[in-house]
C-alpha cells in the first residue's frame, strides 16, 4: 500500500509538471537537456512532455528536488507567470506532497513549512499543528493565521500554568505575561539582575512584535469574527507569519525547558 501511495504521488507530480509541455508547448528540448544534465538524468527519446514525465518517474528521491528546481527555473521564464490559478494550485499541491513549496514568485524551496517535531506531545499542541499543516496543504491562509495564533495562545497558557499564574483573556496581555514570566520580555529590568545584552534585547523585541503582528493579521485576515467579506492574505505572507509564529513558540518552549534560564532563579 505504501509503495502504491508513493507511486501515485510521483505520478501526480509528473502529470502536473509535464502538462506545461503539452502539445509541444513549453521550453525547448535544448533547455530540457541542460536541466537533465544538472540533475544527472539519463535522457530518453520522445516528446518534451513524455521526457519530463519519464524523468520525474525515474529519478531517485535524493535528486528529485534538483530536477524539479531546474524544471521550475526554466518554466518561470516561460509558462508559470501566465498559468491559471487552478493549474498552479494543482502543481503546488503535488509539490507539497513531497515537502516542496512553490512561492508566489515561483521559487522552489525544499520545505513547505517549518518543522514542528520538537514540540512536546501535548494533545492541544498537536491539534494546532495538525490544523496548521492542513492549512498549508490546502492554501487556507485564514486558517493558517488562526491556528498559528492558537498555537501561541496554548503555549503561553502552558508557561503561565507552570508558575501557577491565571492567564489573561486578551491575546496581547497573555503573550506579554508569558514573555515576562520567562524573563524574555525586551523590557526586563537590568537592575533586578536579569540584564539582557542589547543585541539580544533587540531580537526579543522583534519576536514580541512579530507575535503581536500575527494577532493583528489574524483579526483582519484570519478565521473568526464572523466577517462576511474577508480579504485574502498572500500565500508567502501567511507562510511568513506561520514560520515566525513557530519561532516565537520555540523560544518560549526552549526557555521553559532550560534549567539554566533566568526565570528558574
Amino acid at each position: 500500500m505504501e509503495h502504491r501511495t508513493a507511486a501515485s504521488k510521483r505520478g501526480q507530480l509528473a502529470k502536473e509538471i509535464s502538462e506545461f509541455w503539452y502539445g509541444g508547448s513549453g521550453p525547448s528540448h535544448g533547455e530540457l537537456e541542460v536541466a537533465f544534465a544538472v540533475a544527472s538524468v539519463d535522457p530518453v527519446e520522445g516528446s518534451k512532455r513524455a521526457r519530463v514525465a519519464n524523468a520525474i518517474h525515474t529519478i531517485s528521491e535524493d535528486r528529485l528536488f534538483t530536477l524539479l528546481n531546474e524544471l521550475v527555473d526554466i518554466l518561470r521564464r516561460h509558462s508559470l507567470p501566465t498559468a491559471d490559478a487552478a493549474t498552479l494550485k494543482r502543481l503546488r499541491s503535488a509539490l507539497r506532497s513531497f515537502g516542496f513549496n512553490l512561492d508566489d514568485e515561483f521559487e522552489l524551496s525544499s520545505a513547505s513549512h517549518p518543522s514542528y517535531d520538537h514540540l512536546p506531545d501535548i494533545p492541544e499542541l498537536r491539534d494546532h499543528v495538525d490544523r496548521i499543516q492542513r492549512a498549508l496543504r490546502d492554501e487556507d491562509q485564514a486558517q493558517l493565521l488562526g491556528s498559528t495564533k492558537e498555537l501561541l495562545e496554548t503555549i503561553a497558557k502552558v508557561v503561565l500554568a507552570q508558575v501557577g499564574l491565571h492567564p489573561p483573556t486578551k491575546f496581547p496581555a497573555l503573550l506579554t505575561a508569558a514573555f515576562e514570566t520567562l524573563q524574555i520580555h525586551p523590557k526586563t529590568n537590568p537592575a533586578a539582575g536579569r540584564s539582557i545584552e542589547e543585541p539580544v534585547r533587540k531580537i526579543l523585541g522583534g519576536v514580541l512584535q512579530i507575535v503581536m503582528g500575527i494577532d493583528e493579521l489574524r483579526n483582519t485576515h484570519g478565521t473568526g469574527h464572523g466577517r462576511a467579506d474577508v480579504v485574502r492574505l498572500s500565500t508567502r505572507h501567511a507562510r511568513l507569519a506561520a514560520g515566525a509564529g513557530v519561532t516565537a513558540a520555540t523560544l518560549m518552549l526552549d526557555t521553559l525547558d532550560d534549567p539554566n534560564a533566568p526565570w528558574h532563579k
